[in-house]
């Protein structure tokens, strides 16, 4: 059975738990290109209100600025996999060594609340975008392999946009739909078609994870 410290403050007493002190925040700022997809229809609340469980997809980050306490992000790529509440796998592909340990460590942060983070993997990672669409890969597309299109907004012209989302690495996203999108590592699969998208071709956001 565990033991409980108990301690005196002048409001009363205070329970305590050896482990169960708060985490410390990190703080980081970036700046990039962003891609995510996951089964639910579009929108998936996840990123609007809160993660929430039940659906399954990926995202990526193509990073030209920022820093995770006080370290360098720049030119660093990164992307996820994950089944929120139950497994996340993630990528990183870094310049050199000292940003591979500062992406790690910045993912780890970032992804904390999505579930397990079972491996952390070194890859060539690939995100872009054309025109409407935005493009990912892992490993020239032998682990994940993405596409979507943005979804237009009331002028026709513009994507959907949502602002002030629960998400403080990407607070204003855009809304998209899955074109195709294939994953397989670790004994996951995922695979996607004409399902919710988000997107942000210039991530300007900073705050504590």
């Amino acid at each position: 059975m565990r033991k409980f410290k108990f301690g005196l403050m002048a409001s009363g007493l205070v329970f305590a738990a050896p482990g169960f002190a708060a985490q410390a925040k990190h703080h980081f700022s970036m700046t990039g290109n962003y891609v995510e997809g996951c089964s639910c229809s579009a929108p998936c609340a996840c990123e609007l209100t809160g993660v929430q469980m039940g659906c399954e997809g990926i995202g990526a980050f193509n990073l030209t600025g920022g820093s995770f306490d006080g370290k360098s992000l720049a030119g660093v790529r990164a992307a996820y996999a994950t089944a929120p509440g139950s497994w996340v796998m993630i990528y990183v592909d870094a310049p050199n060594d000292a940003k591979r340990k500062t992406a790690e460590a910045f993912m780890r942060a970032a992804f904390k609340d999505w579930g397990k983070i079972e491996a952390v993997k070194s890859g060539k990672i690939s995100i872009s975008h054309k025109g409407n669409r935005d493009m990912c890969s892992v490993d020239g597309g032998s682990v994940m392999s993405y596409e979507s299109q943005a979804v237009m907004g009331g002028d026709g012209k513009t994507p959907l946009c949502y602002s002030n989302i629960k998400d403080p690495m990407h607070p204003v996203i855009m809304q998209a739909k899955i074109v195709h999108c294939t994953y397989s590592d670790g004994g996951h699969k995922i695979s996607l078609k004409d399902t919710n998208a988000y997107f942000n071709h210039a991530i300007r956001s900073s705050g504590k994870l």
